[in-house]
Parts: C-alpha cells; sequence; structure tokens
C-alpha cells in the first residue's frame, strides 16, 4: 500500500468518524426531556392530624418503565418515542409528586422524605399500571393513566390495610405532539391526587372515629 493509499484510507476514517459524531450531536440535541408538576394548589393546608405518612416507591408496569414517552398506535400496538422522553423514571416522578402533593394536604404531620428514619403511622403504595397517549382513535387521541393505590396502617411490626383503590383518568389532547401529550398527562395525574387526597382524609376520619 503506497503512502498516498493509506493518507486516503485515514481521510475516509476521520471523514466517517465526524459524520458519526455529528449524528450523534444532532441526536442529542433533537431529544426533549418532560417533568410532571400536579402541584397542588393553594397554600399548604392547615395540619389536621398527629399521624406520619411514608409514600413508598411506586411500581410501574414494564411496558411503562422507561423513561421515553408511549403511545398506543393500535389495539396491540405500541411504541416508545425515543426523542421525547420523562427527565427521570416514570415511577420516581409519580411518586415524589404524590409525597409533595399530600404534604400541602395537610392531613399528615409529616410526610416522610426518602431516607428518613422515622417510623410512619400509615404508608401508601402504589401501582402505575397505564401512562400512554391513546392515538388508536385518530379522531379523539387521549393520554390515560391508572394507579393502583393502598393505605396501610402500621402497628409494631404489622401492617393492615385501610383502604385501596384504582385510580383512573383520561383527557384529549390539543394535538398529536409529544408537548400535549405531557400535558394531558399532568392533567391526569392532578385528578387522580385530588380524588385520592379525597379518599385518604375518608379514610383517616374512619379510622379515628
Amino acid at each position: 500500500m503506497t503512502f498516498h493509499s493509506v493518507r486516503f484510507s485515514a481521510c475516509l476514517i476521520w471523514a466517517a468518524l465526524l459524520l458519526t459524531l455529528s449524528g450523534c450531536a444532532r441526536t442529542a440535541v433533537d431529544k426533549r426531556y418532560y417533568i410532571l408538576e400536579a402541584v397542588r394548589p393553594g397554600e399548604p393546608a392547615a395540619m389536621q392530624t398527629g399521624a406520619i405518612l411514608e409514600v413508598r416507591r411506586f411500581t410501574i408496569d414494564a411496558a411503562f418503565a422507561d423513561p421515553g414517552l408511549v403511545y398506543r398506535r393500535d389495539e396491540l400496538v405500541y411504541e416508545a418515542d425515543y426523542y421525547h422522553e420523562f427527565l427521570v423514571g416514570p415511577a420516581v416522578m409519580v411518586t415524589e409528586k404524590t409525597r409533595l402533593w399530600l404534604a400541602r394536604s395537610g392531613m399528615f404531620e409529616r410526610v416522610l422524605a426518602p431516607g428518613s428514619r422515622l417510623e410512619p403511622t400509615y404508608t401508601l403504595e402504589g401501582n402505575i399500571t397505564t401512562l400512554y397517549g391513546d392515538l388508536s382513535d385518530a379522531s379523539a387521541p387521549k393520554a390515560v393513566m391508572e394507579l393502583h393505590c393502598f393505605l396501610l396502617a402500621s402497628e409494631d411490626a404489622d401492617e393492615t390495610i385501610v383502604s385501596g383503590k384504582v385510580y383512573g383518568a383520561s383527557n384529549p389532547l390539543e394535538a398529536r405532539t409529544a408537548d400535549a401529550l405531557v400535558k394531558a398527562l399532568d392533567q391526569c395525574l392532578t385528578q387522580i391526587l385530588e380524588r385520592l387526597e379525597a379518599d385518604l382524609k375518608r379514610s383517616l376520619a374512619d379510622a379515628s372515629g
């Protein structure tokens, strides 16, 4: 092989490398990241009980566990969006939004942060079973979310189920875009947390009565 052919081969390698790097840079720029807000409206409520709540890390069905937004295209066809993702895993995000919401509700003296050594009076467990954009009906695209929640009472080393319920919500998409899907999912989570708060209030009242 002559010097010129070696140099030409090297140039081809560098050109291919530059194209690869530029493609990676474009991909990084094109990706967008989202979070759900779901902030409880108004000022934090006055404390109503001396109970302490632990919100355990929610679980999530495997189909929706990855950060990428998920779309339902048909009855059995789903796809994940690599270019539009949640900034953190959806299970972690929904758990934290629930914890912050309930901390502002005034129902508990404390809602424990992760890693706290305080012993809770109650524990909330949840499983996210649905979290996607439903595009199967072209005329009515919507966001769909479903959350199973259980409130457990802690007595010494034992836990008893105080209440359990499935919370589902759906909201229409303003457009068939990732931004519109995240906005509608945020509305779903807000509606679910409003109903969860109301149900927990009733459960605590029944338990104390």
